[in-house]
């Protein structure tokens, strides 16, 4: 395979170092950071004629940790694809390229009073095409849907270098097949994003996170969770120990850590605030607001920990779904957000098969 055909179509300023792009321990031959699509679509066409591997980067937030693929030739960095290039306040929809990152998209709309439905461990890095690629999630994807339900089209580019485009840039949109929620998840196996339309929303008028220590008896009581769907909880994840110790606002002795958030109309926030007290007792912290936005970014950072990472989906919605799990070793070391169904455990290696047997 020869490698000569990239330096042709780009130059030397967009060369990077290959060690900086390492998956699992393992560099590419090179590494490169096209300026705009027609790079990306020259280097594709490049690569393609000499049959390389190429993997396309945004932040790497969960890619360095993947596993190695059989074959990288080549790293293809799309963060110099960074900007917005339509927002429609009124209309709540957003167009941007798939090098931004979640962090400056959030800050975007938020001046707006909007809220980006999308969620993203390490969101300062996390690009809006590594979201998508991945079809990430944390603990509000109850609430928001899966990012190929918030994508209204996209802009990308096929092995061999033709820019296409899918859907729309508004949401009462029929034009052909939604090849653009098909990109989501396909961990960039299927095109490269060049860019992507999402469907905003308003912001909450009010935001409250209760915070609770549980032991497993607790944790494990149905009664406590009985009607508690019925609330609409924005986000409700469980923390094993040695997992909020990681973060020290949530950090304590207790078996468990419990978050439950609500985002609301304020009028509505007294009555959903005595449930939980009703059901948990006295919260060992309240945050209000702003505040919780931080707490939420928190809340989903740990689903790229470092280590071996199993991950469940269950169509049980409450916290007592856990039960069968909770006298197994790892779970002091699991995430589980509820409404969402979505489990992380990280297991010790010997100890994956009789967690997944259980999960």
């Amino acid at each position: 395979m020869d490698l000569t055909a990239i330096a042709s179509v780009l130059d030397a300023a967009r060369h990077a170092d290959p060690a900086a792009y390492a998956i699992s321990g393992v560099a590419p031959r090179a590494a490169v950071r096209p300026a705009d699509a027609h790079e990306v679509a020259e280097l594709l066409r490049a690569t393609t004629r000499e049959r390389l591997g190429v993997v396309p980067w945004g932040g790497g937030v969960a890619l360095s940790r993947a596993r190695a693929p059989q074959r990288y030739d080549v790293a293809l960095d799309l963060r110099a694809l960074a900007r917005i290039t339509h927002f429609e306040r009124d209309d709540f929809t957003l167009t941007a390229q798939a090098g931004v990152t979640i962090a400056d998209l959030r800050a975007e709309v938020e001046r707006v009073g909007l809220e980006l439905p999308l969620e993203a461990a390490e969101a300062w890095g996390a690009t809006l095409g590594g979201v998508l690629a991945a079809d990430a999630s944390g603990p509000r994807r109850r609430r928001f849907g899966a990012p190929r339900d918030r994508i209204l089209g996209a802009r990308f580019v096929t092995a061999d270098g033709v820019i296409a485009r899918t859907g729309g840039q508004v949401v009462k949109n029929v034009a052909g097949l939604a090849v653009h929620r098909l990109l989501c998840g396909s961990q960039g196996g299927l095109a490269v994003l060049l860019e992507a339309s999402l469907k905003l929303r308003p912001a909450p008028l009010a935001r409250l996170a209760l915070v609770h220590g549980l032991s497993r008896a607790e944790l494990a009581d149905r009664s406590r969770w009985r009607d508690w769907l019925r609330r609409e909880p924005a986000a409700v994840t469980v923390l094993g120990r040695e997992l909020a110790a990681t973060h020290p606002v949530l950090a304590s002795s207790a078996d468990f850590t419990v978050v439950s958030v609500f985002e609301d109309d304020p009028a509505w926030m007294p009555s959903q605030e005595t449930f939980v007290r009703e059901r948990l007792g006295a919260p060992r912290l309240r945050v209000q607001d702003t505040s919780v936005a931080t707490l939420l970014q928190q809340l989903t950072d740990p689903e790229e920990m470092a280590g071996v990472r199993l991950t469940c989906t269950t169509a049980s919605g409450t916290p007592d779904a856990l039960a069968p799990l909770l006298a197994e070793p790892c779970a002091s070391r699991l995430l589980f957000h509820a409404p969402a169904g979505r489990l992380h455990a990280w297991p010790a290696a010997d100890a994956v098969p009789a967690f997944a047997a259980h999960a």
